[in-house]
Parts: C-alpha cells; sequence; structure tokens
C-alpha cells in the first residue's frame, strides 16, 4: 500500500510527536484507512503512561521491555518510548505496513528509534515469537484490539515475563454489558448482566477469563489498576507464577445476583439457579462466572497519586485522574456492585439525596460505604437495599 505525506499529519499527544492520518482528526469515526488512529482514546493513553511509569521500578529482569501487538502508527508505544524512558526495549507491531511506516518516521522525530523494533506480523505471530528461547519475554505487554481480547489471551499471558505486567483493553462493550449474553458466554466464560452497573460486571468478566487462563499456565493475576470511560474497559493486571495459588483461583472467582424487582444483590463463589431473592421471593438474574475480589491494589494506586503530584515528566490529563486516583484509593472494591443515589431516589419515589450524605448516613449506623470511580453517582456499600431503603426514606 502506497500513501503520501499529504495523508499524514503531525500532532503532540502527551510529550511526543506523532505522524497520524489527517482523517482521524476530522471524522466522528476514525476510518481504519490508511492507518487507524482514535484521538479520543487520549485519556487511555495517558492513563497507561502513568501506570508504567509507576511499574517500572518492581521490573526485576533486564532489559525492561514493552510490546504493542496492535501498534497501529505507535501513538501508545511511541509515548512510552519517551515518557517511560525506564523502559529500554519498545517492540510496535501492526499488520498495516503503513501504520508502521509512520510510527518509523515518528521514532525518527522523537529520537527514540534505537531503542525501538518495528514487526508487521499478525497478533499471534508476534506474541508468540517472544515464547521462546530466541527472543526475551515483555516486561510489559499492552493488548488493545478492535473489540474482543479473548481470542489473544494464551498468547498474551506467554509472551510476558513472570513479575511483569498485562494491560488488556475491550470495546466490545455490547457484548460485556450483557446485550449479546451467548456471545458473552462462549468469548468470556460468563454471563453477562444489562443494568446500571453493567461496565464493572464487564470488567470483572474480563479479569476472571484472564484469571482462568492464567491459572492453567501455572500463572497468578493481581488487579492492579481499572477504568472504563467511553467504550473502552481496561484492566492493568501483575502476573507471578505460583502452583498453589493458581490452584486457588476459584476463591477469587465466582457470581453476582441481582433481583430486578426488589433491587437486592450480591455474590457468591457457589451458585444455585433455583433460589429465590431472600428479600421478595422473586427470581434472580444472575452473571457469572466472574472476578469478586479487589479491583486495585491501594499501594500501587497511591504510588500512582505520588508520581502524579511530584514528577513534571508525567502527562495526563490531571485534574480527572487526581479525583479518580482517590476515589480508587478508598473503593470498595471488593464488592462487586454499587448502587446509584438515583436508583434509590427512584424507588423511594423522592429527590436523590446527596451521594456523601449518603455514604456517611450509612457508616454512621456501622456499615461499610464508599464512592466508585466507575460511576460519579455510584457507592458501594455492605447494607443490602432494604437496609439502604429504611435508612433513607
Amino acid at each position: 500500500m502506497v500513501w503520501t505525506s499529504s495523508e499524514f499529519v503531525e500532532t503532540i499527544e502527551g510529550k511526543t510527536r506523532l505522524l497520524v492520518p489527517a482523517s482521524s482528526l476530522s471524522g466522528k469515526v476514525p476510518p481504519k484507512v490508511p492507518a487507524f488512529f482514535n484521538p479520543s482514546a487520549k485519556l487511555n493513553r495517558d492513563i497507561s503512561v502513568l501506570v508504567y511509569k509507576t511499574f517500572v521500578p518492581e521490573i526485576k529482569k533486564n532489559p525492561k521491555t514493552f510490546g504493542d501487538p496492535f501498534g497501529g502508527i505507535g501513538a501508545r508505544a511511541l509515548r512510552v518510548a519517551v515518557e517511560v524512558p525506564e523502559l529500554e526495549q519498545i517492540y510496535i507491531n501492526d499488520i498495516n505496513s503503513v501504520a508502521i511506516d509512520a510510527a518509523k518516521k515518528a521514532a525518527q522525530i522523537n529520537l527514540v528509534t534505537q531503542k525501538c523494533t518495528f514487526t508487521t506480523q499478525d497478533v499471534v505471530g508476534f506474541l508468540t515469537s517472544h515464547d521462546s528461547k530466541t527472543y526475551e519475554r515483555f516486561s510489559i505487554v499492552d493488548l488493545d484490539p478492535f473489540g474482543s481480547p479473548s481470542a489473544y489471551m494464551d498468547c498474551l499471558l506467554r509472551s510476558v515475563n513472570k513479575g511483569g505486567m498485562v494491560s488488556i483493553t475491550a470495546t466490545d462493550t455490547a457484548v460485556l454489558c450483557g446485550v449479546h449474553p451467548q456471545v458473552c458466554m462462549r468469548k468470556y466464560y460468563g454471563k453477562p448482566l444489562n443494568n446500571h452497573y453493567a461496565r464493572e460486571t464487564a470488567l470483572r468478566l474480563i479479569m476472571s477469563l484472564t484469571a482462568l487462563i492464567a491459572a492453567r499456565l501455572d500463572l497468578v493475576v493481581h488487579p492492579i489498576f481499572v477504568h472504563a470511560n467511553l467504550h473502552y474497559l481496561r484492566a492493568y493486571l501483575a502476573v507471578t507464577v505460583s502452583r498453589k495459588d493458581a490452584n486457588s483461583v476459584f476463591k477469587r472467582i465466582g457470581y453476582l445476583r441481582d433481583c430486578t424487582k426488589c433491587g437486592n444483590r450480591n455474590s457468591l463463589t457457589d451458585y444455585n439457579k433455583g433460589e429465590p431473592c431472600e428479600l421478595c421471593g422473586s427470581t434472580y438474574s444472575f452473571a457469572g462466572l466472574l472476578w469478586i475480589t479487589r479491583l486495585f491494589d491501594k499501594d500501587f494506586v497511591k504510588k500512582m497519586s505520588y508520581l502524579l503530584d511530584t514528577n513534571d515528566d508525567v502527562v495526563v490529563s490531571m485534574q480527572y485522574l487526581k479525583k479518580t486516583l482517590a476515589t480508587c484509593t478508598e473503593e470498595l472494591d471488593d464488592i462487586p456492585f454499587y448502587f446509584l443515589s438515583d436508583e434509590i431516589a427512584s424507588r423511594l419515589r423522592t429527590n436523590p439525596n446527596p451521594l456523601q450524605k449518603i455514604i456517611e448516613q450509612l457508616r454512621s449506623i456501622g456499615h461499610r460505604a464508599s464512592r466508585t470511580s466507575l460511576d460519579p453517582n455510584g457507592f458501594k456499600t455492605d447494607a443490602t437495599i432494604d437496609e439502604i431503603l429504611n435508612l433513607l426514606k
């Protein structure tokens, strides 16, 4: 495929100069020809730069390497090369040779060519070529496909160093959020729910699939950070080797029950579909298998916050991320669902109470309660729906 310089323009994202298709900056839907670049994913890339810069000191094996199998024009990988200089080798792959040509030219502009390797393999070939004695596995692998990541999970986990990190993006939100439940069960080994906290359920389905495949390979995944914005669902997971911990994977995976009639919801590791709702006797809707324990490494999130506050080299969407990290630090992420203030108000047929007031009232009678980073109007609590309604009516 031949492309002309007029089809690409230079733009700056973070501290990195990128060569992007001019048409991607003007249309509502970024075209795939001559190459794909989504400017609305800047926040996604901002966050990844901060996560990777925070994670680099924890990488024990040298050289410190980064792999991007869906590299495109190099938007994320080149930002990593420039803005996370502690990562010593950057591997950028895309089957579109036009995109890789643009990435090569941008690497020259940013003076990082010497640390970048460019390939035009299919994704499976790229990942499996780094699961061998010939090539080093990656310290960090960033999987950001157009749609579902499920087809690449085995290769992804085989390509990362033990003690390294995988970051996984899913954009098939209609599947993961319950519009196409059969497709979700086929791709993620779990049933979704189509409700107001479906994005959290979706993230937990992704993490469950990753954990199950990892366990088969004698690996264990440890959640570090997750977020959801627009149609992006993203999870960052550290990977270690432990047959013992892999054997206990089902202690961290289970089911979510949701009563659409009364709003009761809970999680459990074993689920009997015939059990009625304890509060109203109706039949539960259920989701799972899915990840039912924590979403964040709170110490890691605090390190992200510290780096954001003290390092001038970190270029991210500051205001949004500072607020998000503060919420994550306090979030009750071991509770795999949340309530909305609007949802409670609708059941009480009244105006919504301020979110902080709801949280304080729940805490005052001995319940755990917090905001959630996944919805600005959401709160997590170990109180049941009837306890919440009785308290706020």
